[in-house]
């Protein structure tokens, strides 16, 4: 192996090792951190913990809790995994992705890149979701590697689309609305103030977001595919995720596979209308999602003319694929975990938060926008973090000349930018893991984006501010 080579796979870090080393290195500070507690925006300190085995443990405890507590969206990995594991041995996923490449891919590619993204946009942007567009995305994958894209196109799409969409977030209920209910309940604002107010100025922003994404990842994608070797993953094997398209002829789909392939739409549809209204006055969570396909699994392997066994091992197979990510999401919690559980979460949040007094209001909407960035990389959770931060957030912001309009806002972009930038979220590991793209190669590719991001999130909150 020549010098260049062993030095590339020097450079290559394993996300789990990443991650268990912040795990580690916040297990530390728990010892050095004051603990305290944070009530509706007031900080208490704690009596400090004793450096004890029971505290050093925790940071090796950290992991197991940290798995249960993202037991959900790791249950969600594992049977989607299964369940593409026996879509895919009936044949109906190659096939239809085949055909689609055959009457639509190869007339419009760059029209279907636009689709694309601009579907994830709406649903991060309007709906808010991310974790439960885990489904979709190796489906999303495997298309745009038969369209003859890269990796980093596939994953870009799947990762920009949705998150970029939630930072904008025009009706994104789980930070917008969070915040601005926090501010009610605290009387900042009356009992009877919308939770989704500024919607207009979040609709212009959404639009401007989502048309520099589609510009920045269109770009890049049109740039590699005229010439392979500028990719950032050339070299990249994807043989194993990729679907074989080859003679559309041989790979015209069967009457069953047709079938297959409307439970698997079937899905996706009773996916967005549970999510979004509910079925008999029951709105659906991310457990009902795993159901919906489970069952479209083993519907699909029934009309596949699959044995019992057949299914069995197909979604075994299938699952064996998905464990990765789905532990890789347990690993990132314990960040959290391990912090939560030694006090130290509230103690980071106010002194973070108290370097904003004493500031314009301009200087402190840019410094809720990097401070929140920052807390993003320890505390992922939107809503969460929102529900810690807004009762300190908001009456800073109010006592700094800033509307709760102005400090909702701040707070949305420090949150969402940096979703697609920390490894500490899991379900960014996730969604890199299906295109096999490594975080160093993903950092090579968001980093110039994400500065772009910024500087409308600082443009965008500098105009919020004029305009009161």
């Amino acid at each position: 192996m020549s010098k260049d080579k062993k030095e590339k796979r020097s450079l290559s870090i394993n996300p789990f090792v990443l991650v268990f080393c912040v795990v580690f290195v916040m297990g530390l500070l728990t010892f050095v951190i004051t603990p305290g507690t944070l009530v509706d925006g007031v900080y208490t300190e704690l009596p400090r913990n004793e450096l004890n085995f029971n505290n050093f443990f925790n940071i090796f405890r950290a992991v197991p809790y940290g798995l249960k507590d993202s037991a959900n969206i790791m249950i969600l990995i594992l049977i989607v995994g299964g369940a593409l594991g026996i879509y895919k041995k009936t044949g109906a996923v190659d096939n239809g992705i085949a055909s689609l490449v055959a009457h639509f891919g190869q007339r419009s590619n760059t029209l279907m890149l636009v689709a694309f993204i601009v579907v994830f946009s709406v649903l991060g942007g309007f709906l808010g979701w991310i974790e439960v567009l885990i489904p979709f995305v190796p489906l999303v994958v495997a298309v745009l590697l038969a369209l003859g894209y890269d990796s980093m196109t596939a994953v870009a799409i799947c990762v920009v689309g949705p998150m970029a969409g939630f930072m904008a977030g025009p009706t994104n209920l789980y930070t917008v609305a969070v915040c601005n209910q926090a501010a009610i309940d605290l009387g900042f604002v009356p009992a009877d103030y919308d939770v989704l107010t500024g919607l207009n100025f979040r609709l212009v922003l959404w639009a401007v977001i989502t048309l520099v994404s589609i510009v920045y990842i269109v770009a890049y994608a049109n740039r590699v595919r005229k010439d392979p070797t500028k990719s950032l993953v050339a070299g990249l094997d994807v043989s194993d995720i990729r679907m074989e398209t080859g003679d559309i002829a041989a790979n015209k789909l069967t009457g069953r596979q047709v079938i297959v392939l409307i439970t698997v739409v079937g899905a996706i549809i009773m996916t967005v209308i549970g999510m979004t209204r509910g079925f008999n006055g029951v709105v659906w969570a991310v457990d009902d999602v795993s159901g919906i396909f489970l069952c479209s699994a083993l519907i699909s392997g029934l009309v596949g003319k699959m044995k019992g066994h057949e299914i069995a091992d197909a979604f075994i197979d299938g699952a064996k694929g998905s464990i990765g990510g789905a532990l890789i999401v347990g690993f990132a919690r314990g960040v959290y975990w391990v912090m939560n559980a030694a006090n130290i979460n509230a103690t980071v949040i106010y002194n973070l938060t108290e370097l904003l007094r004493g500031t314009s209001p301009l200087v402190a909407a840019i410094g809720i926008v990097l401070i929140v960035s920052l807390i993003n990389g320890l505390i992922p959770s939107g809503s969460g973090k929102g529900a810690l931060l807004a009762p300190i957030l908001v009456p800073i912001g109010l006592e700094l000349g800033l509307s709760v309009e102005n400090t909702v806002l701040a707070y949305q972009f420090g949150d969402g930018i940096t979703n697609m930038f920390w490894f500490s979220y899991g379900t960014l590991l996730i969604f890199l893991g299906y295109g096999k793209v490594s975080i160093q190669k993903w950092w090579k590719f968001f980093v110039p984006l994400m500065i772009i991001f910024f500087a409308i999130a600082f443009v965008s909150v500098g105009i919020a501010v004029s305009m009161g």
